[in-house]
């Protein structure tokens, strides 16, 4: 099979995801230190823009078509490579210009020509899944995680209404990047990944039981829409739209019960398909998940919604675990699985297990900071701490694209 340009590919997302770090950090040291020619707040804009664009969604991309390659035996490589470069210029444009003028017309065009390359990739992408012979699971998951993309960027459209609007009520603001965030994080990402998943588990020997469960996709379909309330319940919402926000937590859990069966039932049999790396990968993805769900649905109590909005390092501790734990731990791993990434360079594996136990770190610390805000007392040196494990993260990642520079070497040695 065929790796190119699908390996080119990744290695550049996994640049892109260093690149990201490497403003983690910087984020992290302005906090700290002075450097007065860094905005923050600016600066913090084109991180996230970039953490969606430049990472997660490139690595999304790369093995969305990677699987319908592996499926359709006259695939048209070449509208993906021009799309691939589309979806990189926009990415580092907003990158380039967000922390240096904010929102003004240079980064509202790289954001717009962001949603433009998503939009023909979801096109493009559908189309080729209907040509393909996908499993009728991994191309319903793609699909609904097309939908939800498309979702995701109306709040982006809406947030720019109201920015020319002017003099909107601060509640709408933070509800319009809410309904982004949701659509993304929860549909686009989670549902990409799903996909990667089922994906995985159907090309495993058959077991009894392990490819049934559509009842995963049926509910978290349903609760897509009403758990956006779930993201909104700091707002003073009409009883609906709360009761609507506790039906789509408890269909989130039955959803979680009925993956569980299926991860029993498969675990059996994909033990000896999974390299150890990925194993430890796919774990911590599997309990940031499990987090997930519990925690959206502990919102819904009154007492929790106020610890889970009103406290900034929970909030954080919140996307970054689904960020870096659940999404970025997964698409690591899948590409590894899928030798898109090579894991067997001594530095490789130094790096995954660097980076792996920065993330745990940064995690503990944000969640500890959290706790300790809402009892009112102060975390010493965390701030300090979290500066470290910024450099941990970037550290191991950077080590890991080292690692595929040696392994390329180790390769083309071997060949000659």
């Amino acid at each position: 099979m065929d790796h190119l340009p699908f390996r080119r590919w990744a290695l550049l997302s996994l640049l892109n995801f260093c690149i990201l770090a490497a403003v983690g950090v910087l984020l992290r040291y302005k906090i700290i230190f002075s450097l007065p020619m860094v905005h923050q707040k600016n600066l913090l804009h084109g991180h996230s823009h970039f953490a969606f664009s430049g990472w997660v969604g490139m690595a999304l991309f790369n093995g969305i078509v990677w699987v319908i390659y592996r499926h359709h035996k006259s695939l048209n490589l070449e509208p993906y490579k021009r799309l691939f470069w589309l979806g990189q210029i926009a990415a580092f444009g907003m990158l380039l210009t967000f922390p240096f003028m904010g929102y003004k017309w240079p980064s509202i065009t790289f954001s717009t020509l962001s949603v433009v390359f998503s939009y023909l990739f979801a096109w493009r992408a559908w189309k080729d899944i209907r040509q393909s012979t996908l499993p009728l699971p991994v191309a319903q998951w793609f699909r609904a995680s097309f939908v939800m993309l498309g979702l995701s960027t109306l709040g982006t459209f809406f947030l720019a209404w109201l920015m020319m609007q002017k003099g909107q009520g601060q509640e709408w603001y933070i509800g319009s990047v809410y309904f982004f965030l949701h659509f993304q994080y929860n549909g686009w990402f989670l549902f990409a990944i799903l996909g990667f998943f089922y994906y995985f588990i159907s090309r495993i020997p058959y077991q009894a039981g392990c490819h049934a469960r559509p009842q995963v996709f049926r509910y978290l379909i349903i609760a897509s829409i009403p758990a956006y309330f779930l993201s909104a319940l700091w707002m003073r919402l009409p009883s609906w739209m709360y009761w609507s926000a506790v039906a789509a937590g408890l269909l989130q859990l039955v959803a979680l019960y009925y993956f569980s069966l299926l991860l029993f039932r498969c675990v059996r049999g994909t033990r000896a398909e999974v390299s150890g790396i990925v194993k430890w990968l796919w774990g911590f993805a599997l309990l940031a998940f499990i987090l997930k769900i519990l925690m959206q649905a502990l919102s819904v109590i009154p007492a929790v919604t106020h610890l889970a909005f009103g406290f900034r390092p929970i909030v954080i501790g919140y996307l970054h675990m689904v960020l870096l734990g659940l999404v970025s731990f997964f698409l690591l791993g899948f590409l590894v699985q899928e030798k898109l990434i090579d894991r067997h360079a001594k530095t490789t594996i130094a790096g995954f297990i660097l980076f792996i136990s920065a993330v745990v770190l940064n995690e503990i610390l944000l969640m500890l900071q959290g706790v300790r805000s809402i009892w009112m007392q102060a975390f010493p040196y965390a701030n300090q701490f979290l500066f470290g494990a910024a450099i941990m993260i970037f550290t191991g990642l950077l080590l890991i694209i080292i690692g595929q520079r040696s392994a390329r070497r180790a390769v083309a040695q071997g060949a000659d």
